[in-house]
Parts: C-alpha cells; structure tokens; sequence
C-alpha cells in the first residue's frame, strides 16, 4: 500500500477534504509503480499537479520508484515551494538532505540567498 497525502486543492481527490485533517488516499502498490503511476490511479490530472511532489520526505519526480509502504506528498501546482531551485530534480528520487548548516544564522533562509540579498 501506498499512502498519498493530498494538499491544497488535491484534497477534493480524498474522502477526507478538511484543512484541518489529513487528506489521504491509499493506493495498492503494484510491481514497477512510479509516483507518475500513482498519481494517474488516484485520478489527479496532470496539469493540476504541481512540481512539488516528496517520496518518504525526500523530493521526488513522477519517474520515481515506488516500494510497498511507501508515503508520498503531492501538492498542486499553485502551491510551489519557496526554495523550489534547491531541490532541483536529479536523475534519482531524492534530493540533498537540508541541514541548519545550510542556513544563516537566526534568518531560516539558505546562506546562498543571504549572500545575494546582500549584493
């Protein structure tokens, strides 16, 4: 099984449609499932789906693999990441690993976008 947890506008795809809840659809897993595969099963159209899209909180492409008990996150294209250039999208399924190293100190924002501001 594969749980896909639905947000924003995505949630209309779950029975659970609350804000205030969790919106998610359990999907049975099949052998060669991608994110893509999962998402055509749930019903969500493509072009409502954003780039936005975390397997087991790691970003994530509609190529990449799904395992049994897997989780996914998918968000709708209007609600997009502010850090969205960080997690370019890689020949595999995940992305690198934030870390508060990452970030400048007391501001929450990357040490790259600080430095930039500052020019």
């Amino acid at each position: 099984m594969v749980e896909a947890h639905l947000y924003g506008k995505l949630r209309r795809f779950a029975e659970e449609r609350d804000a205030r809840s969790d919106s998610i659809v359990c999907v049975p897993w099949r052998a060669g499932d991608t994110v893509g595969a999962i998402v055509g099963r749930i019903g969500i159209p493509r072009d409502e789906l954003g780039s936005n899209l975390f397997l087991n909180g790691r970003y994530a492409t509609l190529e990449s693999p799904v395992a049994d008990g897997d989780r996914l996150g998918l968000f709708p294209e209007d609600m997009q990441l502010l850090y969205k250039w960080y997690f370019a999208p890689s020949s595999g399924s995940a992305a690198p690993n934030l870390s508060t190293d990452d970030l400048a100190p007391g501001s929450g924002t990357s040490q790259s976008v600080s430095k930039e501001a500052e020019t």
